[in-house]
Protein backbone atom coordinates (compact mmCIF):
# COMPACT_ATOMS: atom_id res chain seq x y z
CA UNK A 1 0.00 0.00 0.00
CA UNK A 2 2.55 2.17 0.82
CA UNK A 3 4.24 1.98 -2.50
CA UNK A 4 1.04 2.66 -4.28
CA UNK A 5 0.06 5.77 -2.22
CA UNK A 6 3.67 7.14 -3.08
CA UNK A 7 2.66 7.18 -6.74
CA UNK A 8 -0.74 8.24 -5.91
CA UNK A 9 -0.28 11.39 -8.20
CA UNK A 10 0.82 9.06 -11.27
CA UNK A 11 -2.74 6.59 -10.71
CA UNK A 12 -4.89 9.94 -10.50
CA UNK A 13 -3.47 11.53 -14.06
CA UNK A 14 -4.06 7.70 -15.16
CA UNK A 15 -7.85 8.88 -14.42
CA UNK A 16 -8.05 6.50 -11.42
CA UNK A 17 -8.28 6.93 -8.15
CA UNK A 18 -6.63 4.47 -5.40
CA UNK A 19 -9.29 2.84 -2.60
CA UNK A 20 -7.82 1.16 0.57
CA UNK A 21 -9.58 -1.49 2.24
CA UNK A 22 -8.51 -2.87 6.08
CA UNK A 23 -9.92 -4.74 8.09
CA UNK A 24 -9.46 -3.67 11.59
CA UNK A 25 -12.22 -1.91 13.57
CA UNK A 26 -13.46 1.55 12.36
CA UNK A 27 -11.69 3.42 15.43
CA UNK A 28 -8.83 2.25 13.74
CA UNK A 29 -8.85 4.11 10.51
CA UNK A 30 -7.33 7.51 11.88
CA UNK A 31 -4.78 5.56 13.68
CA UNK A 32 -3.95 4.07 9.78
CA UNK A 33 -3.88 7.80 8.39
CA UNK A 34 -1.51 9.12 11.27
CA UNK A 35 1.15 6.35 10.48
CA UNK A 36 0.91 6.00 6.75
CA UNK A 37 -0.23 9.71 6.24
CA UNK A 38 -2.85 8.10 3.66
CA UNK A 39 -5.54 10.88 3.22
CA UNK A 40 -7.15 9.14 0.23
CA UNK A 41 -10.31 6.92 0.13
CA UNK A 42 -10.37 4.35 3.11
CA UNK A 43 -12.85 1.64 3.96
CA UNK A 44 -12.22 -1.12 6.64
CA UNK A 45 -14.40 -4.82 6.04
CA UNK A 46 -13.65 -6.45 10.05
CA UNK A 47 -16.05 -9.12 8.48
CA UNK A 48 -13.31 -9.75 5.88
CA UNK A 49 -16.35 -10.39 3.66
CA UNK A 50 -14.69 -8.57 0.83
CA UNK A 51 -11.38 -10.64 0.94
CA UNK A 52 -13.40 -13.82 0.93
CA UNK A 53 -15.40 -12.24 -2.35
CA UNK A 54 -11.81 -11.42 -3.86
CA UNK A 55 -10.68 -15.01 -3.13
CA UNK A 56 -7.98 -13.45 -1.04
CA UNK A 57 -5.79 -15.47 1.08
CA UNK A 58 -6.01 -15.87 4.78
CA UNK A 59 -3.97 -18.23 7.92
CA UNK A 60 -0.60 -18.69 9.55
CA UNK A 61 1.49 -20.17 7.12
CA UNK A 62 1.26 -16.49 5.13
CA UNK A 63 2.86 -15.14 8.21
CA UNK A 64 5.30 -17.74 8.91
CA UNK A 65 6.73 -17.98 5.82
CA UNK A 66 10.27 -17.74 5.07
CA UNK A 67 9.44 -15.44 2.00
CA UNK A 68 7.20 -13.39 4.70
CA UNK A 69 10.77 -13.20 6.68
CA UNK A 70 12.37 -11.73 3.77
CA UNK A 71 10.06 -9.49 2.92
CA UNK A 72 10.06 -7.71 6.31
CA UNK A 73 13.77 -7.31 6.11
CA UNK A 74 13.76 -5.92 2.86
CA UNK A 75 11.08 -3.10 4.25
CA UNK A 76 13.28 -2.35 7.36
CA UNK A 77 15.71 -2.16 5.02
CA UNK A 78 13.80 0.99 3.20
CA UNK A 79 13.04 2.76 6.34
CA UNK A 80 9.25 1.32 6.26
CA UNK A 81 8.51 0.70 10.05
CA UNK A 82 5.23 -1.95 10.68
CA UNK A 83 2.79 -0.06 13.16
CA UNK A 84 1.04 -2.39 15.68
CA UNK A 85 -1.50 -4.52 13.88
CA UNK A 86 -5.06 -3.35 14.33
CA UNK A 87 -6.93 -6.02 12.28
CA UNK A 88 -6.81 -9.56 10.97
CA UNK A 89 -3.01 -10.12 10.86
CA UNK A 90 -3.20 -13.43 8.84
CA UNK A 91 -5.37 -11.96 5.99
CA UNK A 92 -3.48 -10.99 3.07
CA UNK A 93 -3.85 -7.96 0.56
CA UNK A 94 -4.28 -7.36 -2.71
CA UNK A 95 -4.15 -5.56 -5.90
CA UNK A 96 -6.92 -4.59 -7.92
CA UNK A 97 -7.23 -2.62 -10.97
CA UNK A 98 -11.29 -2.24 -12.10
CA UNK A 99 -11.97 -0.33 -14.91
CA UNK A 100 -14.89 2.07 -14.76
CA UNK A 101 -17.16 -0.79 -16.58
CA UNK A 102 -16.75 -3.27 -13.85
CA UNK A 103 -13.62 -5.16 -16.10
CA UNK A 104 -10.53 -6.42 -13.79
CA UNK A 105 -7.62 -5.38 -15.84
CA UNK A 106 -5.41 -6.43 -12.96
CA UNK A 107 -5.24 -8.74 -10.05
CA UNK A 108 -2.67 -9.90 -7.51
CA UNK A 109 -3.68 -11.78 -4.51
CA UNK A 110 -0.44 -11.45 -1.82
CA UNK A 111 0.65 -14.98 -1.25
CA UNK A 112 2.52 -14.03 2.08
CA UNK A 113 2.79 -10.62 4.15
CA UNK A 114 4.80 -8.24 2.10
CA UNK A 115 4.09 -10.02 -1.15
CA UNK A 116 2.83 -6.84 -3.31
CA UNK A 117 3.09 -6.15 -6.98
CA UNK A 118 5.48 -4.07 -8.80
CA UNK A 119 4.29 -0.82 -8.90
CA UNK A 120 5.04 -0.13 -12.36
CA UNK A 121 2.97 -3.38 -13.42
CA UNK A 122 -0.15 -1.51 -11.79
CA UNK A 123 0.37 1.40 -13.29
CA UNK A 124 0.71 -0.47 -16.31
CA UNK A 125 -3.05 -1.79 -16.44
CA UNK A 126 -3.86 1.85 -15.88
CA UNK A 127 -3.35 2.36 -19.02
CA UNK A 128 -3.98 -0.87 -20.28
Amino acid sequence: MVQLHRERARIEAAGATLQVIGNGAPMFMAGFRETTSYDGNLYTDPSLAVYRALELRRGWATILDPRAAKNAARALAGGFRQGRTQGDATQQGGVLVVATDGTIRFRHADRVAGDGPPVATVLAALTA
